[in-house]
């Protein structure tokens, strides 16, 4: 009875995804459809719905055992290498973008030099205490000063690390190299880093990932046969220290490990021959002194903001973080973060020829990979990681078809990326190249197109502030500008930072005007008084 009902839900799954991909497809040759469906994001979500769906349906309980074959450690440098390749030339464009937006803010206070005792006892105003990600701005500042060059090439080198981090963190939980290096370049060239990588205000999100997933890798390497394992776990818990002050999302790391723990106790690991010894329910106090930590630097950050902290509700003034509702909650964990993952498309432009072509053969891939049949462990773990991930930004995951917002999926798409690249290994010998080759192509395609919008955004943004440097003085604070747009076609503008982003130019205005922004044109002009 059970084996018939998971084939009647796989069947009726497979028909939902069959009508939603079909509709998604036609959305991205013939642009907006009838009937107002403008955005395809109604689509999308119920297409992820139903592939996880399906994958959960055809998951077994049984581990699987099959021996990975051992490589030489120089093949693991040469797997390296190729990613940084890959992800330098994905990114390369970004090195000649200008600032947008909040970019101007953290700069004029990156460069200013930090009170080390003040910013790890004071709260910040904006309700958030993010010590070490300003120190690690700061720091940044002292080579790369105002230089927009070399502020995006730091960005690109912290996400090229977090990439190799994602490799060796899938090769941690037992995937092959292969298969490490599918998840690891699907993490490099994901459509949605276009805001995670190339606006510099993201920069805790980059320098939290990176410290989460060293913390994760270490405490994997702790619970294998390796000498000193008590100095690997402390090492992981100053890991999560530093994710912690980096960034809230990191407070989800004990729970992380916790999944992770609980996903190997039986048979010792959470995928096929990962390497993870067996462990006895009591090791699970191991764990203790990461939910001690984290609780002791929960209650110091509700000391020092007054309570949750987090941006605040317009209507309420409320924490939006203690503002959750139930139905919005459930939206975006079943639906709307799966169509981001899936389609990381800008749909405010409408995607070219060659984006809409290799959407259609990802959404074909995406069917064939549905019917791979996992281990439930290891499917359970790359779910949790998503979901436990994503609990911290919950509040503001409603993201829509511009993908504004998108940069708070960086973390959680390292689970997303471990979920692809597992299901696509239990494919057949042939498909478990082809269909990687089909999904990373789609990613680098929907990159390209969404990376076009902030180059277009910053360019747009470069010229604003020489027109203001023509027509305005320096006292940017009292500069009357009219009609100044928050953002371009989903890319931050200047809904902050444009007196900061004058005050940052060499030379003062002589000239008095006003600032006026041309919707037609889309530039900023002086006109005179």
């Amino acid at each position: 009875m059970d084996s018939l009902f998971r084939r009647v839900a796989f069947w009726v799954l497979g028909s939902i995804a069959g009508i939603t991909g079909s509709i998604i497809i036609l959305r991205a040759f013939i642009g907006p459809l009838p009937m107002h469906i403008n955005s395809p994001m109604n689509a999308e979500s119920a297409f992820g719905f139903a592939i996880i769906s399906m994958l959960l349906a055809r998951s077994a309980a049984n581990e699987d055992t099959t021996e990975i074959p051992q490589h030489k450690v120089w093949q693991n440098f040469v797997f390296a290498a190729a990613l940084v390749l890959i992800t330098a030339a994905a990114f390369r464009r970004t090195v000649n973008f200008y600032f947008l937006s909040d970019d101007f803010i953290l700069l004029k206070y990156a460069n200013v030099r930090p009170d080390l005792r003040a910013l790890f006892s004071t709260g910040g105003g904006d309700g958030f205490f993010r010590p070490v990600g300003y120190l690690s701005l700061a720091l940044n500042s002292l080579w790369a000063s105002l230089d927009p060059a070399f502020w995006h090439a730091s960005s690109v080198t912290l996400h090229v690390i977090n990439v190799l981090l994602v490799f060796a963190l899938s090769l941690q939980i037992g995937s092959s190299r292969i298969a490490a290096f599918f998840a690891a370049i699907l993490f490099s060239v994901h459509g949605s880093r276009p805001e995670a990588v190339a606006w510099i205000a993201s920069h805790f999100d980059r320098i939290s990932t990176f410290f989460v997933l060293c913390g994760l890798v270490l405490f994997a390497q702790s619970l294998k046969k390796a000498r000193h394992p008590a100095v690997w776990r402390i090492l992981s818990l100053a890991c999560m220290v530093l994710a912690i002050l980096s960034k809230e999302s990191a407070y989800t790391f004990p729970f992380l490990l916790l999944l992770f723990m609980v996903l190997s106790r039986e048979g010792g690991r959470p995928g096929r021959n990962s390497g993870l010894e067996a462990r006895a329910p009591g090791n699970f106090r191991i764990l203790i002194p990461f939910f001690a930590v984290a609780a002791l630097l929960f209650a110091w950050r509700w000391i020092l903001v007054g309570g949750i902290g987090g941006y605040r509700d317009l209507q309420t003034g409320r924490p939006m973080a203690a503002v959750v509702r139930f139905i919005p909650a459930v939206k975006v964990l079943f639906f709307r973060l799966w169509a981001v993952l899936f389609f990381p498309v800008n749909w405010k432009i409408q995607p070219g020829l060659v984006v809409s072509i290799f959407l259609a053969c990802c959404i074909l891939a995406l069917f064939r990979i549905s019917a791979a049949r996992i281990s439930r462990k290891r499917l359970v773990f790359s779910l949790g990681f998503v979901l436990i991930t994503a609990l911290p930004p919950l509040h503001l995951l409603l993201i829509g078809s511009d993908l504004q917002g998108a940069r708070l999926l960086y973390l959680p798409s390292v689970g997303f990326c471990l979920l692809l690249a597992i299901a696509a290994e239990k494919t057949s010998p042939r498909m478990r190249f082809v269909l990687p080759v089909l999904l990373i192509a789609f990613q680098w395609a929907a990159l390209g197109h969404n990376l076009e919008r902030w180059e277009y955004a910053s360019k747009k943004a470069k010229a604003a502030c020489a027109a203001a440097v023509q027509c305005k003085s320096p006292a940017a604070a009292n500069a009357e500008v009219l009609g100044l747009p928050g953002s371009l076609d989903g890319v931050y503008f200047f809904k902050n930072g444009f007196p900061e982003c004058i005050e940052m130019q060499h030379e003062a205005a002589k000239k008095a005007g006003r600032l006026v922004w041309d919707p037609f044109n889309r530039e900023l002009r002086c006109v005179s008084p």
